[in-house]
């Protein structure tokens, strides 16, 4: 059985166990504003989650045996809708995304799990895209570490900017410009290949990576051809020789075919419910949490392709965590 934290715009942290039969019922394990994002620690020990609220915070929980679990404090991101947090590889940092405010912060782990005072903060800058409902600023939406750095995709500036973090301060070293209008939320990484993406834009670009350099290369759209109204892309994941991509609004999930350095559209299903925010691979198998239909979906391989089998209750879900030991 894995256990999964779950996030959402709620007012609390939930549990639930998945298994061979799908889920287990679900239970709230302590208090929470609006924890929109969350991630465990390697060990399993503490669960981070971003407030996703106009006074950006951090908060850090030590998971117990019991509920509720006891909260380690909360920290000030310095930015407004934090929406993505990660852990440095060496596990001393949190990185934080703020949305609104279109930020990166930066906050220590001390041994005990709890986050120290905020270390740095970085404003992005820069030329805006040309939907002005939506990319009016910089938006950063995903802080993802890899060898050498890290990388932000930032909506607003249609932009990957890359980041050395030493001593907990950052130093952007390469901005890597996405299609214009595109509004890059997240990325997928698969050795020097990256998949971005675009929520405006419904699509997914294919990148060369080299150090914290993206090189856009083919455009594919996440949406059937025959699709109609208002779409918003939201997730990506990889899973094989597949690429999914969540589509709000389609409420499907596009299934995308890697063939050669491109990608193949080959249809779509169902996300399981409405406004499918965010995905996630555990063993194989894909999660699917659906916001506004307050529910998280299981989607498994079958012969005839990806199908729901599963859904388990959950208030206005954004995020799931897999939760290690």
């Amino acid at each position: 059985m894995t256990r999964l934290v779950l996030g959402g715009f709620g007012s609390a942290l939930g549990l639930v166990r998945l298994g061979p039969q799908g889920f287990g019922p679900p239970a709230e394990v302590a208090p929470a504003p609006s924890p929109s994002f969350v991630i465990a620690s390697p060990d399993g020990r503490f669960v981070y989650a971003a407030l996703e609220g106009d006074d950006g915070r951090v908060g850090t929980w030590a998971v117990t045996d019991d509920p509720p679990w006891p909260a380690l404090g909360q920290q000030s991101t310095g930015g407004a809708a934090p929406c993505h947090l990660a852990l440095s590889p060496d596990g001393r940092c949190l990185v934080t995304a703020n949305y609104t405010s279109g930020s990166v912060s930066v906050h220590p782990v001390h041994g005990d799990g709890s986050l120290g005072a905020r270390t740095d903060l970085v404003e992005h800058r820069g030329h805006h895209g040309p939907q002005a409902d939506r990319q009016d600023g910089p938006h950063a939406h995903q802080v993802v570490f890899v060898d050498g750095g890290l990388l932000v995709c930032d909506l607003g500036l249609d932009a990957v900017v890359g980041y050395h973090l030493d001593d907990g301060r950052l130093t952007e070293v390469a901005r890597s410009a996405m299609p214009v209008g595109s509004g890059p939320r997240h990325l997928v990484l698969d050795g020097a290949t990256a998949y971005v993406l675009g929520e405006l834009s419904s699509t997914v670009t294919v990148c060369d990576v080299a150090g914290l350099v993206l090189t856009p290369g083919e455009t594919v759209s996440s949406r059937r051809p025959d699709a109609a109204g208002q779409n918003t892309a939201a997730e990506l994941v990889l899973v094989g020789g597949e690429v999914l991509a969540s589509n709000r609004g389609d409420d499907t999930v596009a299934v995308l075919t890697r063939a050669g350095i491109g990608l193949r559209m080959d249809g779509s299903v169902s996300c399981g419910g409405s406004w499918p925010r965010w995905m996630g691979v555990v063993d194989g198998e894909v999660l699917v949490a659906n916001e506004r239909s307050d529910g998280v979906a299981l989607l498994r391989r079958r012969r005839e392709g990806w199908a729901v089998v599963d859904v388990v209750d959950w208030p206005a879900p954004t995020c799931c965590a897999p939760l290690p030991g």
